[in-house]
């Protein structure tokens, strides 16, 4: 096995330089000593440690938030928690939540090998690729096993390092906003602020001034001036969520600021220089309003410099499992700290779903299941998809069935009475059925024509 990689944590630079001497004498580890758990909390966010070794003690941020980020980050790490006098009581409650071991102040550097062999033990015990593989991109936080994920994640990486504008399209729910922020992370951006605005939340008289700001008088209840969003983000990364939500009036002045730079507040007379990265994202089908008239088309160009399109999850079901393991890890550290798996036959459940809302509806499931399941495990039961609790639930003959296709005609089943049920409580209305289910109108459209979906009452 290579070199064991170890961050040691403590704000006492004493203590901190005395551990990693100790640590230094055996040859298996390669360590980093962090005496600030801020950027220590850091360094799990971006990097993965076989061993975490943490004071538990250490002023606003303490070793149990050490320990909760590395269950989110690096689960297959071993926690070794430093517990000093008075703190015992609480070290053994760290390991109750997921922490591998604590060793009691003072400690000799026998007894600190003796607990770390015993962590190494534990790595030799398990397949190699347990220890080393994963699913999360060090450098974006993202969450894949597909091919198409590491396409998007290679760009985001090229395009993070420019400062063009970048078009982000995709079904709701498909992780449009993560794609931005990882862009933003990456970039020489990422010091200063990102700052996301729904387009579609506020009414345009609000959002104009939200955006550009306004100036004491401008309007009724402007009694002092107010910096819009746009200057706040100076020097950073700006997102515009659903961009196709954007009234006209609006088109045209973001258009403006993208041409020239400049924005000018509401009931202003000066121009304010601006120096902001622009990322736009939107869920419709942007092309086609511009053919429609509905989008400016050459708004449309400004922003689609780079286009990054987010395939739905349905399209790879690679991703389903280690998104799901990712969210009940993450669940799980918010709640209560102790960690739960899924069954085999809970994550054959899972890949048999369609997910029209995409990961964001397998994270709320996640959380549901999470919480419903008083086991360590969670089983097929537990797992509240819609039409379908238990395979041993299923009818006979799709049992007998081919594994493919019994699984079409389980999503399909599901997806009819599913969308007959809403698109009946709508009385036929598509665009608001898509708006409750939570998927995209266009996809909504493909599926009542392939399944010829009748509701009419």
């Amino acid at each position: 096995m290579n070199k064991i990689k170890v961050l040691l944590v403590d704000d006492e630079i004493e203590m901190l330089n005395s551990i990693e001497k100790i640590l230094s004498k055996r040859g298996d580890l390669k360590v980093q000593a962090e005496n600030d758990p801020e950027k220590a909390i850091k360094l799990i966010e971006r990097q993965k440690f076989n061993l975490i070794i943490t004071d538990l003690k250490m002023g606003n941020i303490s070793g149990m938030d050490v320990l909760k980020k590395a269950m989110l980050h690096s689960p297959e790490a071993k926690v070794i928690i430093i517990s000093g006098y008075g703190t015992i009581e609480a070290g053994v409650e760290a390991t109750k939540l997921g922490a591998f071991d604590f060793i009691e102040k003072p400690f000799t550097s026998k007894k600190l090998y003796d607990k770390i062999d015993l962590a190494i033990k534990e790595f030799d015990a398990l397949p190699a690729e347990t220890v080393s593989d994963s699913s999360i991109d060090e450098q974006t936080g993202i969450v894949s096993k597909s091919n198409q994920m590491k396409e998007i994640i290679s760009l985001v990486n090229k395009v993070s390092q420019g400062n063009m504008t970048v078009l982000i399209t995709g079904e709701s729910g498909t992780g449009k906003e993560l794609i931005a922020r990882a862009i933003h992370k990456l970039s020489s951006r990422s010091v200063n602020p990102f700052v996301p605005v729904n387009c579609g939340a506020l009414p345009e008289s609000l959002f104009e001034s939200e955006l550009f700001g306004h100036e004491k008088g401008a309007f009724t209840g402007a009694v002092r001036t107010k910096p819009g969003l746009l200057e706040f983000a100076n020097e950073g990364t700006f997102f515009f969520d659903e961009i196709g939500d954007m009234s006209p009036a609006l088109q045209v002045k973001l258009l403006r600021m993208l041409e020239e730079r400049k924005i000018r507040r509401v009931g202003g007379e000066r121009e304010i220089s601006i120096d902001v990265r622009i990322i736009a994202a939107t869920n419709q089908d942007i092309e086609n309003m511009v053919k429609e008239k509905k989008f400016r088309e050459d708004l449309y160009f400004r922003l689609n410099m780079m286009k990054i399109e987010i395939p739905p999850l349905r399209e790879r079901p690679e991703d389903i499992i280690p998104l799901a393991k990712y969210f009940l890890r993450e669940v799980c550290a918010q709640h209560d700290g102790k960690k739960k798996i899924f069954s085999e036959r809970a994550e054959e459940l899972l890949r048999s779903y369609s997910w029209p809302g995409n990961a964001r509806e397998l994270q709320n499931l996640v959380s549901r299941a999470s919480y419903l399941c008083t086991s360590t495990t969670i089983d097929s039961p537990d797992i509240p998809i819609p039409g379908v609790k238990d395979l041993s639930t299923l009818d006979n003959s799709i049992l007998e069935m081919p594994f493919k296709d019994a699984k079409n005609k389980i999503i399909e089943n599901f997806e009819v009475a599913y969308l007959t049920h809403y698109l009946k409580k709508n009385e036929g209305n598509v665009s608001k059925t898509a708006e409750e289910c939570g998927i995209d109108r266009r996809h909504l459209h493909r599926l009542i024509n392939n399944y010829n979906i009748v509701y009419e009452d």
